[in-house]
């Protein structure tokens, strides 16, 4: 038996406490650490060591290459290829991540397919397909945690828009009440995040020309200013608790 060591992903968003403390290491950690991976996901594997637990022996991408058959057994190559199909991620969240959008199966894969074909390097920041893979997620939680999935309904959006009475935001207003579906969602979702920066709801709050009691009324929860047109678009967030 050989033991499992993750590998920190150290993106911006993270905390310099949550891993360091579970791992018992030195708190603050040198920079923000944000997930911890156990997995053999070719970006970075995790480490194994050998029985004496002192030395690395390899990672656990090269040990199932090795012993295809071995580490996943004949039904799950036959299902997923000759690939671990999952990866454990724990993660360590201090600031709101961005907006997240998963392909389904044959858009991964064809993706990547063609950015291969272009010679995309895997590292490259254009690249939007870096694995084959579509990432179907589960969330549990280990503290309080909180994420939104999916769009509400965009006649409520729309209200909420009415009930901030940004003049900024009368443009994109109009646009949604206009059409008030999923046709009139992706054009505005579209508008949005090609905005240049800094975009008109974030300009408000940092001049503070919304008010608290606009915000409250329109039952918003805001971590930060580049977060808030995202949240108005969104689901209210669902809140998961580590299990008792």
């Amino acid at each position: 038996m050989q033991r499992i060591e993750g590998v920190i992903r150290p993106y911006a968003w993270g905390s310099r406490t949550v891993l360091a403390t579970m791992q018992g290491r030195h708190v603050p950690s040198n920079h923000p650490e944000a997930e911890l991976w156990f997995g053999a996901h070719p970006a970075d594997p995790a480490k194994l060591y050998d029985a004496s637990d002192t030395a690395t022996d390899g990672d656990l991408l090269s040990a199932i290459g090795a012993d295809l058959d071995g580490q996943l057994g004949p039904a799950c190559r036959g299902e997923f290829g000759d690939r671990l199909p999952y990866l454990v991620k724990v993660l360590a969240a201090d600031e709101p991540l961005s907006l997240q959008a998963h392909p389904s199966r044959e858009q991964a894969e064809e993706g990547f397919a063609r950015e291969n074909a272009a010679g995309i390097p895997l590292d490259a920041p254009e690249r939007n397909y870096r694995d084959a893979a579509h990432k179907p997620e589960v969330v549990i939680a280990l503290s309080r945690f909180e994420a939104l999935a999916g769009f509400r309904d965009p006649a409520v959006t729309v209200e909420l828009l009415r009930v901030l009475a940004v003049p900024e935001l009368d443009s994109y207003l109009g646009l949604l009440a206009g059409q008030p579906d999923s046709q009139g969602l992706r054009a505005l979702v579209t508008t949005w995040i090609t905005l240049p920066q800094p975009a008109p709801l974030m300009v408000s709050l940092n001049t503070g020309r919304v008010s608290m009691k606009s915000l409250w009324r329109a039952r918003i929860r805001i971590g930060s200013p580049s977060g808030a047109l995202t949240k108005l678009l969104l689901l209210e967030p669902s809140t998961f608790s580590a299990p008792s």
